[in-house]
């Protein structure tokens, strides 16, 4: 297969499961909300530079995520949610295209960047984040890029100039995504592997010292240009970095729990990564042998993603989506292993652990398909007979659980009782007739058909998941009555309770934390009501205070204060907005 015939294969794989109904439904996940309303008030208000949130300024992340579907919103001449999302539908493929020539620079057979980038795209985590507008794909995304330059300059120095740039440009490009922590589980491992395999080669050494310049030179502009408008950039900067390691808490050392999540996030293909994990550590018995190219290739993955994953154990916040860059590494370890067991000779035979390897991720595809059908039954019974099944639940998961019914149900009638029915046994014969291709050494065969049943269940699953309501945001609806109520007129907000992202993003207002006295003055200038966002915690002695402060406003401006309407926002407490009338009006 050329080049060119694979990277259509890899994009005519990938679209679909990127796309459907990609603009459905409401912005819900708030890392997308934090990139959001960044993006729309550098749109609306002109904040490039340095990306503010409700007004202030957006140091804690780089401004790439910001720039880039902002500027498409620009082209479009409108940011709703098709527009801001598809910058990272794109980079979610240069991702997966990336990681096919990652995959051909390590091997001889092109194949094993061909089949890791078919893995990568039909992985659960990474179709989520290559949905949505937030940080982690555009940082994966350029990372991979950067990643690509790397491997080129150990394996292929004769178009080193290519590779620099490749290497250079891709990771000043995701320091500029999501700053240098992401980098560091790539780059440090990357280096280790280079002083155990390449340390004679002053080549690498000096070519990556170039990489490393023309990095700089792609992230500094923005970072000295940031600092010279924000003075307090640096003091932001230097905390963002020091709070790895300051949090306390039970949750913040949770470390196994963290490594767990990783091999749950790789669903559906965990079973295979522990095989691919494996791979670099047990002789090799293909036939042809794996070349040292290849070799040093497994071990390079098997560097960047186990270090990767330890390093990320530093920082205090345990989050998924933290790991998106060790997912394509994962992704070529999977393929690895597939390839290896496509190359065994028919007289060479399985040890005990390949078996029980390939029965369980057999029993993987097939499990996917009987959940499907569960999942009919499920929702073909009636609502309370499912509620009172969970009776004898723990009282945990039956609290997690108590919405399932009605989820079900819309699941269901979203693609029909005979829609889901089709999938379900699909998904079923792809993951039996992976098993029986196994067990007759078609390996090729059996990974396509648990490639297809992974592909199918994604698919139809966000076909559900957008088309079936569950993006609606249930506080749409109260924030869009606010701006309403407030018509032209200004909202501000007190320090430390200000409103929470969805009031910010569904009311499309800037709605600054601003000092009593501060809204006293703006008072003053304005004729009109003036509007103050308040945010009730549920703590007698912070809401005592707040009011304290109201009742100072209104004194210092003379207009009578009353409460205007009460919502919830999404946030911990209950946000209450009340309206300053005019000079004239009776409290």
């Amino acid at each position: 297969m050329t080049h060119r015939r694979a990277l259509l294969a890899i994009t005519l794989f990938a679209l679909p499961l990127f796309l459907v109904f990609l603009g459905s439904g409401d912005a819900r996940a708030m890392m997308e909300l934090f990139n959001l309303v960044p993006v729309r008030e550098a749109v609306r208000d002109g904040h490039w530079l340095v990306p503010t949130l409700n007004g202030a300024p957006r140091l804690e992340k780089p401004p790439l995520p910001v720039w880039l579907p902002g500027a498409l919103a620009v082209l479009c001449g409108h940011d709703n949610l098709w527009v801001v999302r598809l910058p990272s539908v794109l980079v979610g493929l240069m991702t997966c295209w990336a990681v096919y020539g990652i995959g051909c620079l390590l091997g001889s057979d092109r194949k094993w960047g061909f089949w890791a980038a078919l893995v990568l795209a039909a992985n659960l985590i990474f179709i989520r984040q290559a949905r949505l507008a937030s940080y982690d794909i555009f940082s994966t995304g350029f990372i991979m890029v950067g990643f690509l330059g790397l491997v080129g300059l150990a394996e292929m120095p004769a178009r080193r100039w290519l590779w620099i740039a490749l290497a250079g440009v891709g990771l000043g490009l995701a320091f500029m995504s999501k700053g240098p922590v992401p980098l560091a589980t790539v780059c440090v491992p990357y280096a280790l592997w280079v002083l155990i395999f390449h340390r004679r080669r002053w080549d690498i050494w000096l070519s990556l010292l170039g990489g490393a310049v023309l990095s700089a030179a792609v992230f500094l502009p923005w970072l000295l240009a940031a600092a010279a408008q924000q003075p307090q950039a640096w003091l932001v900067w230097r905390g963002e970095f020091l709070q790895f390691t300051a949090a306390e808490g039970e949750e913040y050392r949770a470390v196994w729990y963290y490594y767990l999540c990783f091999f749950l996030v790789i669903f559906p293909w965990t079973v295979s990564l522990i095989g691919g994990l494996a791979l670099p550590l047990f002789p090799a018995r293909s036939e042809p042998r794996p070349t040292a190219a290849e070799m040093r290739g497994r071990w390079l993955l098997l560097l960047v993603l186990v270090l990767g994953v330890v390093m990320l154990s530093i920082p205090h916040e345990k989050k998924q989506r933290y790991i998106l860059q060790q997912v394509p590494i994962a992704a070529l370890l999977i393929a690895a292993l597939w390839l290896e067991l496509q190359r065994l000779p028919h007289h060479t035979p399985l040890d005990w652990p390949a078996k029980l390897l390939l029965q369980c991720q057999a029993a993987v595809t097939i499990g996917m398909g009987v959940a499907v059908l569960l999942m009919i039954a499920a929702a073909l019974l009636p609502a309370d007979a499912v509620t009172h099944g969970m009776a004898a639940l723990p009282p945990g998961m039956r609290k997690g659980l108590i919405e399932a019914p009605a989820a079900l149900h819309m699941a269901v009638a979203t693609l029909g009782v005979a829609g889901w029915l089709a999938i379900g046994l699909a998904v079923l014969a792809l993951g039996v007739v992976a098993a029986l291709a196994q067990g007759r050494r078609r390996f090729a065969a059996a990974f396509l058909c648990h490639l297809l049943a992974a592909w199918v269940a994604m698919f139809a699953g966000y076909w559900t998941y957008r088309i079936g309501g569950y993006q609606v945001s249930e506080y749409r609806a109260d924030a869009e009555a606010l701006s309403r109520l407030a018509g032209p007129n200004p909202i501000y907000s007190l320090p430390k309770t200000g409103p929470w992202l969805y009031t910010i993003y569904y009311a499309n207002r800037t709605m600054p934390e601003t000092a009593p006295a501060q809204i006293i003055a703006a008072a003053q200038q304005w004729t009109g009501p003036v509007f103050v966002l308040v945010r009730d915690g549920g703590q007698k002695e912070h809401w005592d205070q707040s009011q304290a402060v109201l009742a100072q406003i209104a004194a210092g401006t003379g207009r009578p204060l009353a409460p205007a309407m009460e919502f919830q926002d999404g946030h911990p407490g209950t946000q209450k907005l009340f309206r300053l009338g005019l000079h004239h009006e009776a409290p």
